[in-house]
């Protein structure tokens, strides 16, 4: 087994953990643009996708959304402004805090995602059919498992 793990030492090859992980997230982006249901509705990048599965259901900070997805404050500000302006989000002021303004879904905002998230059904049903039930149901529960925090600081 740890032979195969390390097998392909490249950034971009066949054996890296990583970038399988991303080939699966674009599979089903991909399946999600092809889709009846979403097709039709605004195209997301990956940076805008991945921000809009991080929004809590209360609103999230530009701030936390950042660390979330992993990009800076200005260009989360940058994904943020062109999403409001595709009527995918909406700016509402914090009840916590005067200062901070929080990001939540707008009403086409909640629409892509209910018909986003049938077409995820969709698309993990198909995964079964094709790769075994058994194999989705360890798939999701191992990327479900808490693997702690990256590098020798997160080792259990």
């Amino acid at each position: 087994m740890e032979a195969a793990m390390a097998a392909d030492k490249t950034l971009h090859g066949v054996g890296n953990l990583g970038a399988l992980l991303v080939r699966a997230f674009r599979w089903f982006e991909e399946g999600l643009a092809t889709d009846p249901d979403t097709a039709h509705l605004p195209r997301l990048s990956g940076t805008q996708f991945m921000t809009l599965a991080s929004l809590d259901d209360d609103g999230t900070s530009i701030a936390e959304l950042a660390r979330r997805v992993g990009v800076t404050r200005q260009a989360m500000h940058q994904q943020i402004g062109e999403m409001e302006k595709a009527a995918l989000v909406e700016l509402v002021g914090s009840s916590t805090d005067r200062r901070v303004k929080l990001v939540k879904l707008s009403l086409l905002g909640r629409t892509l995602d209910q018909k986003a998230a049938a077409a995820i059904g969709a698309l993990e049903h198909e995964l079964a059919k094709r790769i075994g039930k058994a194999a989705v149901a360890d798939l999701r529960a191992n990327l479900s498992a808490d693997w702690g925090l990256p590098g020798k600081q997160g080792q259990r």
